[in-house]
């Protein structure tokens, strides 16, 4: 039998395919022509109107992930461009802010640290103390990524961290025996990176956005001004979580000696912190430092491109490795975001939409100070949810602010207060990459995130609403 000759099939393009497979996109798309081809809204200008076309478009793209989101953040540059809202000069400044360099700089700095262990350390000192109860090595495990993600990145901690909960579970029986202590293990790590990443300006991207668009209403706020406003918040959740947590999923042991002194074995074998090492934490901690007393006068930004810069000179990493590591399309997406903001603003479509929640708030009697803040709290806490941290801010940052502005509400409190809200993603996976992180390895099903969650959603709310803005900010004079 002779074989075939024909040519084997080959795959051809089929723009039906391809119209299924972006339809998210070409929604977005429909949103944002539909925006721009209706009738302008009195006190909105046709840019104004324009910018919210965008905005439409951007939103619709987060939620559904059309395309990349870096493209989303290229998008928003050549859509300016394209619109005739900003100079084609103009452009690449809006995309380069301090925030964006912070931002940069600190994925850059988490890098050397992993590169050199610094992580396994500092989780070995956290488990040495914390002993072998299994609440007390939940606390351990909670304190570790709420203090790591504060001064990392929560994506970081809980990649960090994820072996370890996996390594407990694993050496305790596995999920099937003990399922519950699976569950809790996982979400004290993706729940302590979310109460973590808030308590200071690098523990999250919406927080360097935030200080972005403060600044741009000539309010600066200094690391250590931020480190005092949300650090407390930080250090009240931490007991209620790992209560909570036990409470919620009653670990079927409550003994986890051997897992813990094989974990313990295991990373002690890696010997002595190097001469590298130990230079990449004293880098840290001299960035540290500068972030918290000099940010003022020479920017978040320019002391973490900086102390990435050092660290190469010094040969504590090479390039090929700060390239493959640091994750550029977050840096992209962030410019973007700063971006779009500075368009919201200088078009007045940020003013037209804070005129209309303000107008809307004033309706049920709500015009200023903490009530107005626990509106613009709430609402951000529910989108951030739906949308992730970044983009959550991003989106509204810009139109809260003004709200503050045009209620005679402090900026700085309302501002702050929105970042923090920002944070609060126990609700659902794709409100944060840590959630996404820990979901990996099976043990979760979506409705955990809401069992346990939702409990601690209220309860954060009403802690940074009553006893942090009502409260701790004004004793310290923050309003």
């Amino acid at each position: 039998m002779q074989p075939s000759l024909s040519p084997e099939p080959s795959s051809q393009f089929s723009f039906g395919a391809l119209v299924k497979q972006r339809r998210a996109f070409l929604v977005a798309a429909a949103v944002a022509l539909a925006i721009c081809l209706m009738p302008t809204p009195e006190g909105l200008t046709l840019e104004g109107k324009y910018a919210l076309g965008l905005m439409g478009f951007v939103i619709v793209c987060f939620f559904t992930e059309a395309i990349p989101l870096p493209a989303v953040a290229l998008t928003i540059g050549s859509y300016q461009v394209m619109m005739g809202i900003t100079d084609f000069r103009e452009v690449p400044q809006t995309f380069m802010a301090d925030a964006v360099a912070f931002i940069m700089g600190a994925l850059m700095i988490g890098a050397v640290l992993v590169k050199h262990g610094i992580h396994n350390r500092i989780a070995l000192v956290i488990l040495r103390l914390s002993g072998t109860n299994v609440t007390r090595v939940s606390f351990g495990i909670v304190t570790f990524c709420a203090l790591c993600a504060g001064f990392i990145s929560e994506h970081a901690t809980a990649t960090i961290m994820l072996p370890v909960g996996m390594g407990i579970v694993g050496l305790s029986g596995g999920i099937e025996k003990v399922p519950r202590l699976g569950k809790m293990l996982m979400l004290a790590i993706a729940y302590g990176c979310v109460i973590g990443g808030l308590a200071s300006p690098s523990g999250g991207a919406r927080n360097a956005l935030m200080i972005g668009y403060l600044q741009q209403f000539d309010v600066t706020v200094t690391y250590g001004q931020w480190l005092l406003m949300a650090f407390p918040f930080t250090l009240i959740m931490i007991p209620i979580l790992v209560l909570w947590l036990n409470k919620c999923f009653k670990p079927e042991l409550t003994d986890l000696g051997e897992a813990v002194e094989k974990i313990k074995a295991d990373m002690a074998k890696e010997g002595g912190l190097s001469t590298q090492g130990k230079m990449a934490l004293g880098l840290f901690l001299v960035v540290l430092f500068l972030w918290i007393t000099q940010s003022h006068h020479i920017g978040l930004g320019n002391i973490a491109v900086m102390g990435a810069v050092v660290a190469l000179v010094l040969g504590l990493v090479d390039w090929k490795y700060i390239e493959q590591q640091t994750q550029w399309g977050v840096v992209l997406l962030y410019a973007g975001a700063i971006s779009m903001g500075g368009m919201l603003e200088k078009t007045g479509a940020a003013m037209w939409m804070a005129q209309k929640l303000l107008a809307s708030a004033e309706f049920f009697g709500i015009t200023q100070g903490l009530p107005l803040i626990a509106i613009t709290s709430t609402i951000t806490s529910i989108t951030t949810n739906l949308m992730a941290d970044g983009p959550t801010v991003a989106v509204l940052g810009p139109i809260l602010l003004k709200t503050a502005e045009l209620s005679g509400t402090s900026p700085v409190a309302l501002g702050i207060a929105t970042s923090l809200s920002a944070a609060f993603a126990f609700l659902l996976i794709i409100g944060t990459p840590a959630n996404a992180i820990v979901y990996g390895p099976g043990y979760l099903k979506a409705s955990d995130y809401l069992k346990a969650g939702s409990v601690l959603f209220l309860i954060s709310l009403f802690i940074l609403i009553v006893v942090m803005v009502g409260g701790w900010w004004k004793i310290i004079g923050v309003w």
